[in-house]
């Protein structure tokens, strides 16, 4: 044993605490490297500690430029526990810039950074002009490396090599082969054929993958999915080896500084690479281009953006304006989406969309954004002083929710001693039979998930022996609301995250005004107060008390509904005339005639709420017709209750 300069001192005891950073970048490097690694570090440590030491191996395989990996973030977040972070090279920890932030920050919690083969040590003096160094030479090693892969790739494609994935309809003999090596399946010409018939006489995508599916036509052997669908079939459509071009080099990936993360961007048209293969071509150039520019003009009205300007560019596809994707559905459980009936500011249901849902009633998102401000904020200011009874019943709660996580925790314990056994016998089994592939990979998933266990048990001890808070005034409360309110743009994504922590979920109904009209939708949602208040504040476990039921009208009353209780309430002296209120209401004679109407009808059905729920696919309309389109079959979203229709 060599002794290493300086030498190892614990943080804390005798023993020298170790984590080992073990990672591979891709899915095609051999799992064993991670076995290889850690078995370097055990070498180096009992050559060079003299000490006795305990290890932790953190193993994970991605990209050293993602930041966002789980062992990465695990790391982070536990450096200060260690007294020794080793690793063969800065890249097995992260790349670029943040390797040094990396060691700068170990530091800081005394945590020792020894990288093997870049001779880095952050107990040595000017241990940071190493990482520096290390730093560019990784980079440049990546810069130099990427380049070196790009030039072999696109010598081998030009060469008639590289050929990845073909659509349906081709044949690829081996996974090595060229494409003079590859051949057309000669069942699907004909499939081909009346397929772009189909588009010629106006059919839709939607239509196109339907007639697939009904005719058991398969997707091919590199698709993901198990049926066409109209993206699919869109997808196949404009793929032009159809014609006998093969493409490379379409898209190209870009880092994400910030997250390391490489996104799907379109490349330079300096990078594209086209190769000519006949012999893999279903239509003549001159045919197929033809069928895509029509199909182009056709469909351009659908395109996101105007004149070729996407007014949405660089804005990720899954961020949505509040209450896009919050409203559920009370007939089918499927979330409520822009865009309904063509109104970009209108939500509609998702399943209807799709025909799986026959209720495709759209609400304006701006009005029902106002309306569930409007009843939260008449909610809040309706809050009185909370007596006696209120607290002990929040003492309660809070107590209870103490109790809940003493039970999780015993939980967690038995996982906890269960990992334990399996981590042993594991052990045991290695040491018998040898190393084995699936013993290490079995092992280190238990040693994963007994960490997470360790993890999560601190967090609930930790909640479990805080102090029961106090409870906020009703006053107190009523100013946390209003703050929480106060200058915040409602189409941001931190409204969004505020109303989805003050509401859980939103369901919406279709109703309709008991004297006729177009369909309009009213929602049922559970408030939690306790989402105003900081997260130091709030009670362990649910805080039932906290929560109140509210129901919101997602649309404007028409005239007559909106004066029926003036209207009403006047008729009732004698003598007084549907025209005499019109003119004292300042309305037309015939909304005070209607709203007349509307109570005489309230009476005949016994119903104190004039909108009565739509609990059949409505009839009567153009606009509400889904359910008799030829693909509607209507399909609840899988294991949802459909809860009661919300009462006035």
């Amino acid at each position: 044993m060599s002794k290493w300069d300086p030498a190892f001192a614990p943080k804390s005891g005798n023993v020298l605490k170790v984590v080992m950073i073990c990672r591979i970048s891709t899915l095609l490097q051999d799992t064993r490297s991670l076995a290889d690694q850690e078995a370097l570090y055990r070498k180096w440590l009992e050559e060079h500690v003299e000490i006795p030491w305990t290890c932790e191996v953190i193993a994970g395989q991605g990209s050293g430029e993602n930041l966002e990996r789980a062992a990465y973030l695990d790391l982070i977040e536990r450096t200060a526990e260690f007294d020794l972070v080793l690793t063969e090279d800065l890249g097995r920890i992260c790349r670029r810039v943040h390797a040094h932030i990396f060691c700068e920050n170990a530091v800081d919690v005394q945590t020792r950074v020894i990288a093997i083969n870049d001779h880095l040590d952050t107990a040595k003096d000017g241990w940071e002009m190493s990482s520096y160094f290390a730093v560019m030479r990784h980079e440049t090693y990546n810069k130099d490396t990427s380049k070196r892969i790009r030039r072999s790739l696109r010598n081998r494609f030009s060469q008639g090599g590289v050929v990845q994935c073909f659509p349906y309809g081709y044949i690829k003999p081996h996974p090595k082969a060229a494409d003079s090596d590859c051949f057309k399946d000669a069942s699907a010409e004909p499939i081909y054929k009346e397929w772009f018939e189909r588009l010629e006489e106006g059919q839709s995508y939607a239509e196109i993958s339907d007639w697939l599916v009904a005719n058991n036509i398969p997707v091919g052997p590199y698709v993901r999915r198990d049926k066409w669908t109209p993206e699919l079939v869109a997808q196949v459509t404009h793929n032009p080896i159809l014609k006998g071009e093969r493409r490379r080099n379409v898209r190209m990936s870009d880092r994400v500084n910030k997250s390391g993360r490489k996104k799907s961007i379109k490349a330079p048209a300096s990078e594209l690479l086209i190769r000519h293969c006949p012999h893999l071509a279903f239509f003549d150039p001159a045919y197929y281009d033809g069928m895509i520019a029509m199909l182009r003009l056709r469909n351009g009205k659908y395109r996101r953006g105007k004149d070729g300007t996407d007014c949405r560019r660089n804005v990720p596809r899954g961020r949505t304006r509040w209450p896009g994707q919050h409203l559920r559905c009370g007939i089918c459980g499927r979330k409520f989406v822009f865009g309904g009936h063509g109104q970009k500011d209108h939500l509609m249901c998702d399943g209807a969309r799709h025909h799986l849902c026959w209720n495709s009633v759209t609400c304006d998102g701006p009005l029902a954004v106002s309306k569930v401000l409007a009843a939260i904020l008449g909610e809040v200011e309706r809050l009185e002083g909370f007596d006696e009874t209120f607290r002990c019943l929040v003492i309660e709660e809070a107590q209870a929710g103490v109790k809940e996580m003493a039970e999780e925790i015993a939980r967690v314990d038995s996982q906890q001693r269960s990992l334990a056994r399996s981590i042993d016998n594991y052990t045991k089994a290695i040491g018998e039979l040898g190393m084995s592939s699936a013993l290490l990979n079995s092992l280190r998933e238990a040693e994963t998930r007994l960490t997470d266990l360790n993890f999560r048990r601190q967090g609930l001890k930790k909640a479990q022996l805080a102090k029961i808070p106090a409870m906020p005034t009703a006053d107190e409360l009523r100013t946390l609301a209003n703050e929480a309110f106060l200058d915040i743009d409602v189409g941001t994504p931190e409204f969004a995250r505020l109303m989805r922590e003050l509401i859980s979920d939103i369901h919406v109904y279709p109703f309709r005004l008991i004297d006729g009209g177009l369909p309009v939708l009213r929602a049922k949602l559970s408030l939690n107060l306790m989402a105003f208040m900081p997260s130091k504040s709030r009670l362990p476990g649910p805080a039932l008390s906290f929560e109140r039921m509210l129901v919101v009208d997602f649309f404007k009353k028409p005239d007559r509904e909106r004066h029926r209780p003036e209207v009403v309430a006047g008729m009732q002296i004698e003598g007084t005339t549907f025209k005499d209120m019109a003119e004292k209401l300042e309305i037309f004679p015939s909304v005070a005639q209607r709203a007349g109407q509307i109570k005489r009808l309230m009476d005949s059905a016994g119903v104190s709420d004039p909108y009565l729920p739509i609990r059949a696919p409505i009839e009567g309309n153009s606009k509400y017709r889904r359910h008799h389109h030829p693909r509607f079959h209507f399909e609840p979203l899988s294991g949802y209750e459909r809860p009661d229709f919300p009462e006035i």
